[in-house]
């Protein structure tokens, strides 16, 4: 689906343990394990960028797979923004370690 000005981010493009060719777009040392929509919405937040969640869709060439996507207002390159973006997750994962995995259910 075509959308000026925006672009579509599916989590797999992060998802370390996913090969390029199955649907990663950010080199491996960039990606994270297991990349959750809720990590995806929180780098986009602090990245201040404008996004819509779509919760229920799986990635066609893994439909097995994680779900979910968001659609971003794109304010330069895709490449550049998922870089932006798998920056951030990866700076989110490593405080979500350091101070313990944040909040858990109950």
């Amino acid at each position: 689906m075509k959308l000026p000005g925006k672009a579509i981010v599916w989590l797999i493009y992060f998802d370390a343990s996913v090969t390029r060719r199955l649907g990663r777009r950010v080199p491996r040392k960039l990606a994270i394990e297991a990349p959750t929509l809720e990590e995806l919405v929180e780098a986009c937040k602090r990245l201040n960028l404008s996004f819509q969640v779509r919760e229920s869709a799986r990635y066609p060439r893994m439909w097995w797979g994680r779900r979910g996507y968001v659609i971003v207002d794109k304010p330069k390159s895709k490449g550049r923004l998922l870089e932006a973006l798998a920056l951030e997750l990866k700076r989110l994962r490593s405080e979500k370690g350091m101070y313990g995995g944040g909040l858990e259910k109950t």
